[in-house]
């Protein structure tokens, strides 16, 4: 699986000259196990931005990166993003990669640190975060919430490894991060749009330029048909 790998480069290179702290998995944050509703006035901030996973057979060791503060350490609402880097084993079968990339997005929606409500919608890579005044006097940091993320991904035995990137830093380029959000829906609609043998008519693909852009594409496309 490379059809993100340029991407993840991309995105390595946008936030390399920001300072960075990175950690290994540790102990996960407890997960409340249902949706919260976090009432504004028990919010200690709200995080609004990007969230979205990249998807990979390279080898990635399981961590947590913060690009920005902390949870503890931030008193005002602010920009955010949030990037899953996953390793999936290299499966040899395109049909389910595509399956499984598609499992790979809805952990999210199985996930609930207590304290800590994420919010977005299965059609856009919008997220959104509100923080309790409880989570916070209580310790709750992005290393143990990414920690329980980080699990919650690795329930399925395909995934081998994930790294998440928490970005709330000012001078961050969240334009940037939303374009590359994009860039990954667009990859991910091209190999929906190849799997189930959409209009393989590539003069009036509107797909076309990401099947020839983006390495291996072009070639599953044309296996697909054959």
């Amino acid at each position: 699986m490379k059809f993100f790998d340029s991407l993840i480069d991309t995105v390595s290179d946008l936030f390399s000259s920001l300072e960075q702290k990175s950690f290994d998995k540790g102990e996960p944050w407890k997960d409340a196990g249902t949706n919260q509703v976090i009432m504004r006035r028990d919010t200690a901030c709200e995080l609004e931005g990007t969230g979205f996973n990249l998807v990979t057979s390279r080898e990635i060791s399981d961590g947590i990166t913060v690009i920005g503060d902390d949870l503890g350490d931030i008193k005002d609402n602010r920009s955010f993003a949030r990037i899953s880097i996953v390793q999936i084993e290299d499966i040899g079968d395109e049909q389910k990669s595509y399956n499984l990339i598609k499992k790979i997005e809805y952990v999210k929606y199985h996930c609930f640190p207590d304290g800590f409500m994420m919010r977005s919608t299965s059609r856009s890579h919008k997220e959104a975060v509100r923080v309790s005044k409880t989570a916070v006097k209580n310790g709750i940091d992005f290393r143990s919430v990414g920690s329980l993320l980080i699990n919650k991904y690795k329930e399925n035995p395909a995934v081998k490894g994930v790294r998440i990137l928490f970005i709330t830093h000012p001078l961050a380029n969240y334009e940037a991060a939303e374009k590359a959000a994009c860039r990954n829906s667009e990859i991910a609609e091209t190999l929906n749009h190849i799997m189930n043998s959409i209009n393989f008519d590539c003069d009036t693909c509107n797909l076309k330029a990401i099947c020839d852009e983006v390495e291996g594409m072009k070639e599953l496309h044309f296996k697909r048909t054959n």
